[in-house]
């Protein structure tokens, strides 16, 4: 009697203990279907490096922005210079720098330096600052402005006949613009010459570009180097957005 209890006992706690560790078996298995090695934790790695990637992406191209910004002038100098407002610059004070490079380069030449003194000087004065406004107002370089020639100019200011002086074996006149030179620069911003980048940072800088590009150009430097001539007038427009327009008038 006392046998088959203690059989039946032994019969039962066997029978718990088996389907409990069924049951823990089951729940673990289950753990490792949805735990960290699952599909979500994987979509989630490759989400961050994609991010990763198009910032790194980014860079270079920023790099190129930069290097192919125009300020460059094609010559790999990518400085960028701060603009100046034109009303810094003088168009009086870049007409005296004029004067004084033009007069520098007869000089070098052996001719006698042009004065600017006088009431024909004065008239001369006028009458290129006079175009220079013209040709501000224009928007372009000419000799010819609104179809009133260099000529037409020397005639309305009674020049004409004045400023005719002898250049070897002919009179030289202001027919064909010979007496006159035209010219364009920038004030206190960076322009592009000759595949660089300048910057005229004062009214001297200004002056320097024009006489500079003047006395390259062999029609231009034999009108402000004629050895018989003995006047000139300069003036100089300065517009509100930096261009420079110049006109030099030459008198016997």
């Amino acid at each position: 009697m006392v046998n088959k209890a203690f059989l039946s006992l032994a019969a039962v706690v066997l029978f718990a203990v088996f389907g409990t560790g069924v049951f823990v078996g089951m729940q673990v298995g289950g753990l490792s279907d949805e735990g960290p090695g699952g599909p979500d934790a994987g979509e989630t790695g490759p989400q961050a490096t994609d991010t990763s990637a198009d910032t790194d992406a980014a860079t270079p191209d920023s790099g190129s922005d930069s290097e192919s910004d125009p300020s460059a002038g094609g010559d790999g100098d990518a400085t960028v210079r701060d603009p100046i407002p034109p009303r810094e610059f003088n168009e009086r004070s870049i007409s005296t720098a004029i004067v004084a490079n033009i007069n520098d380069a007869r000089e070098s030449e052996g001719v006698a330096p042009l004065s600017t003194t006088g009431g024909t000087a004065e008239n001369l004065g006028a009458m290129a600052s006079s175009h220079s406004a013209a040709m501000a107002d224009a928007g372009r370089v000419s000799h010819t402005i609104d179809e009133v020639t260099s000529r037409d100019r020397y005639e309305q200011y009674d020049l004409y006949d004045t400023c005719q002086f002898q250049v070897e074996n002919y009179i030289e006149s202001a027919d064909d613009n010979d007496l006159e030179v035209v010219g364009q620069t920038y004030a206190g911003q960076q322009y592009p010459d000759n595949g660089t980048q300048q910057f005229n940072e004062n009214d001297t800088a200004v002056a320097n570009a024009l006489t500079d590009d003047w006395l390259s150009t062999p029609a231009f430097s034999d009108r402000l180097t004629y050895q018989n001539a003995g006047r000139l007038g300069v003036g100089v427009t300065v517009t509100n957005t930096g261009v420079v327009y110049a006109t030099v008038n030459v008198c016997s």
